[in-house]
């Protein structure tokens, strides 16, 4: 594993629940983090290269000018300023645009294959995209796919952490993910990019939880349901839903 030695990730996992023994639900998290050291999906995410066939046309949707509100929505609201510094927006439209990496590449290891352009328009075009940021842990449900709204990515760029202790407590989850994917898979094979993109996304989540809930500030709850929402998206074939 090189001259990096990480602890182990058991104890990094007790720590986090000793930490915040009060937050509902936490054990929950932490037990289907644990459970990732044996999921072979997960082992294939984290390692994850370009899925996207060389022969496919990225540039379809600009050409067409096919994009959907949702994408059009966050685009116009969601900063676009390419640093995280202290007085910038928490959400900006980088932290948006992943939910795309982590739809196409779940959606390439589901198939067993490279993503050609059919399959590209189903990851841009469809609305797991709508369906995940709009409904969360429900994105497999039975129940219609929300409208997307101006006012709810205007509220989206705009959401602070509530306090220190949620900051921290995603901060720690953010942590066990990391250690765990060192310890089980080693540094060489864990995409560099994996952590921060992996970081991101659940931030993008527990964002989407607070205004769904009507708030502008992202408290233990919205993290916790932000990680429930990520975990349930590794375990769940989205392939069969697109």
């Amino acid at each position: 594993m090189g001259l990096f030695s990480a602890e182990p990730t058991d104890e990094v996992a007790k720590k986090v629940l000793d930490e915040f023994n009060d937050v509902k639900e936490l054990k929950d998290v932490v037990d289907g983090t644990l459970a990732l050291q044996e999921n072979e999906i997960y082992e294939k995410l984290v390692g994850m290269g370009n899925p996207i066939d060389s022969s496919v046309d990225k540039r379809y949707g600009i050409k067409n000018n096919e994009y959907t509100d949702l994408e059009i929505f966050a685009a116009k609201h969601l900063s676009k300023f390419p640093l995280r510094l202290p007085l910038t927006p928490l959400i900006n439209i980088k932290d948006f645009w992943v939910i795309y990496t982590f739809i196409g590449d779940l959606y390439s290891i589901r198939t067993g294959r490279k993503i050609y352009q059919e399959d590209l328009y189903k990851v841009e075009q469809g609305d797991m995209a709508t369906r995940i940021t709009l409904m969360l842990e429900n994105f497999d449900s039975n129940l219609e796919t929300p409208e997307p709204t101006v006012e709810f990515f205007k509220r989206l760029g705009k959401v602070k952490w509530q306090d220190k202790k949620a900051k921290k407590l995603r901060n720690y989850i953010s942590n066990l993910f990391f250690i765990l994917a060192f310890n089980k898979w080693g540094g060489k094979n864990v995409g560099w990019n994996f952590p921060a993109t992996e970081k991101a996304f659940i931030l993008l989540l527990s964002g989407c939880s607070a205004v769904l809930e009507g708030r502008n500030k992202i408290n233990t709850y919205d993290v916790i349901r932000a990680n429930k929402t990520y975990l349930k998206l590794i375990n769940t074939d989205i392939s069969k839903m697109m």
